[in-house]
């Protein structure tokens, strides 16, 4: 009997030792480490998603929309779940854009997960749910869609798989466009899905801005066909054309080829994403004569009519020159160089001028230095100047006809826009207004400076259009008095240290009406195999796409020109 009590005893001691430390384990959990064990629970049972926010859209001038988000789905599959790979993969791989044996390897890979496939549209991934296929998923996504694709590329740059943008409008407006990030909290069952009456808290995601563009997307076009046209005629590499407004710098149109879909940019070379328009340096060739003879004219060290012999070669200490054509011309005036081209003259005005102020001027015009335009990765040019180790006497007489010295288009276009603007510089840029929860804010153009003084402006406006109309026929515009000049460039062989025997790059930059120019318009085509000048080949596609334009902006003729046209 004692035996039994003294068991009872122990039993009932140990049951109470339990009971406490149940009962201090409970008090412990609800008033010591109560809100952190909820915290725990609230983590396990719930998840954080982030909210991707819609990133704005771009449009043109005229509203026609550039780029937009696009509702997609991404493909995934659970390859542990999957039977019947081969199958699957015969009725995915044509819906999904996929190498058939790719799916197979993925479906049979026994991996966790696996993606397939991104950017799928709507109804193709509407079908594929309606399979109900076990170990197949579909998660929504936000897609960047381009519905112009080529036509505006290089230009708009591309959005990748991170939602981040890259080159043109996309990459230097990306902070703009993106938005910020919203979030949902859900509850989730034990196996990590997300539970069907769960309780959500959501911040929902602030959209990005949207742009509006200085792009006219009827100018685009115009010129894109009219590059295409021009390329294909005189069998040439590749090409662009630019459009800007002299007087407030805003690009109306740029276009390059070979480009890339940015809808697909994935499957293009990295090389094709950067913008030649303002990404890619060559030499300018006789274009830059404008810049020459500007910086001849307003230190006045010549006038129009002022005279050099040309005998047809020029000697400087480490450079001989000739003229394009190898011929002597004789007694010529500075409006003759121009019209001529005139490779000597061009030395002539430069050395004349000397190097100090022949170099301030380039850089005055914005050469060697970026123009500031609101696009991603515009690069600097390159100009020599005395003292810089790099630059000998030979350079300042070859860069009076822009060989040895590097610039972008943009650049070339932006400098014969300040002499067409009574000399003032602008700078370029593509967004004319920022739209965010219905507020706009509008760009405004931006002077730079007063590179030459007005009247010498008007002065090299009017050799020009006199350089037209004597010998660039093939650029001039009924009704219209043209301003303008041909360039043609050889093209450097940096491995050999020397130029291309062949090969050249051929250029039109001009504007109109000359009287008060409304556009300027630089084209360039480079490599073409029909032809090699650009009065042969840039001319006439320059006097196509001015034609066309001079119709389209409403442009009003030239009244001279106009009489002229009429005349019987």
């Amino acid at each position: 009997m004692e035996e039994f009590r003294r068991r009872v005893y122990l039993v009932a001691t140990g049951v109470a030792l339990m009971a406490g430390a149940v009962l201090l384990q409970l008090v412990r959990w609800q008033l010591v480490e109560g809100a952190e064990l909820a915290a725990q629970a609230e983590r396990a049972h719930s998840r954080m998603r982030v909210v991707e926010p819609a990133r704005g859209s771009i449009y043109s001038l005229d509203g026609a929309l550039l780029a937009c988000d696009s509702p997609a789905y991404a493909v995934g599959a659970a390859p542990r779940e999957i039977s019947g790979a081969q199958e699957l993969a015969d009725r995915l791989f044509p819906l999904l854009g996929v190498r058939r044996q790719d799916l197979v390897s993925w479906l049979t890979s026994g991996r966790a997960w696996q993606p397939l496939a991104y950017d799928v549209p709507l109804p193709i991934g509407d079908e594929i749910a309606r399979w109900n296929v076990r170990g197949i998923y579909l998660e929504p996504m936000l897609t960047r869609a381009y519905p112009a694709a080529e036509v505006v590329e290089p230009l708009l740059g591309f959005v990748n798989r991170a939602r981040e943008g890259y080159y043109g409008v996309e990459g230097y407006y990306d902070g703009v466009l993106r938005g910020e990030p919203g979030a949902t909290l859900g509850d989730v069952d034990a196996a990590g899905n997300t539970a069907p009456f769960g309780q959500i808290m959501v911040e929902p995601p602030k959209p990005g801005a949207d742009l509006y563009l200085t792009i006219d997307s009827r100018v685009q076009h115009v010129i894109w066909e009219e590059l295409r046209r021009g390329l294909e005629k005189f069998k040439a590499e590749s090409g662009l054309i630019l459009v800007v407004q002299p007087r407030t710098g805003a690009i109306l149109g740029a276009v390059a080829w070979p480009s890339y879909d940015p809808n697909r940019y994935e499957t293009a070379t990295p090389d094709s994403y950067a913008d030649p328009i303002i990404s890619k340096e060559y030499e300018p060739g006789s274009v830059f004569k404008v810049i020459t003879m500007a910086a001849g004219l307003d230190s006045g060290v010549v006038t129009p009519d002022s005279t050099y012999e040309d005998t047809g070669r020029f000697s400087i200490p480490g450079a001989e020159i000739y003229n394009w054509d190898r011929r002597a011309h004789g007694l010529v005036t500075m409006t003759d160089v121009l019209a001529l081209s005139l490779n000597t003259g061009a030395a002539h005005v430069s050395t004349t001028v000397g190097a100090e102020r022949f170099y301030s001027y380039a850089l005055a015009f914005g050469f060697g230095q970026p123009t500031g335009v609101d696009l991603q990765y515009e690069v600097a040019g390159s100009v020599k100047r005395p003292g810089d180790g790099r630059w000998y006497p030979g350079d300042l007489a070859t860069n009076a006809y822009g060989q040895g010295i590097a610039v972008t288009p943009l650049q070339m276009a932006m400098a014969v826009a300040a002499v067409a603007n009574d000399g003032l510089l602008m700078q370029p840029y593509v967004v004319r207004a920022t739209v965010r929860d219905g507020q706009v804010q509008v760009a405004h153009p931006r002077a730079v400076r007063q590179v030459i003084s007005p009247e010498t402006a008007r002065t090299l406006t009017r050799m020009l259009v006199t350089a037209v109309e004597r010998e660039t026929t093939a650029a001039k515009v009924p009704g219209f008095s043209v301003a303008g000049k041909t360039g043609t460039a050889q093209i450097p062989m940096p491995e050999a240290g020397t130029y291309h025997p062949s090969d050249t790059i051929a250029s039109f930059v001009g504007y109109l009406p000359a009287e008060d120019p409304r556009i300027l318009i630089l084209v360039r085509i480079d490599r073409p195999q029909a032809g090699m000048w650009g009065s042969q080949v840039a001319a006439p596609i320059f006097q196509r796409v001015a034609s066309r334009l001079a119709v389209l902006l409403g442009l009003q003729p030239s009244p001279a020109s106009l009489a002229e046209a009429v005349q019987p």
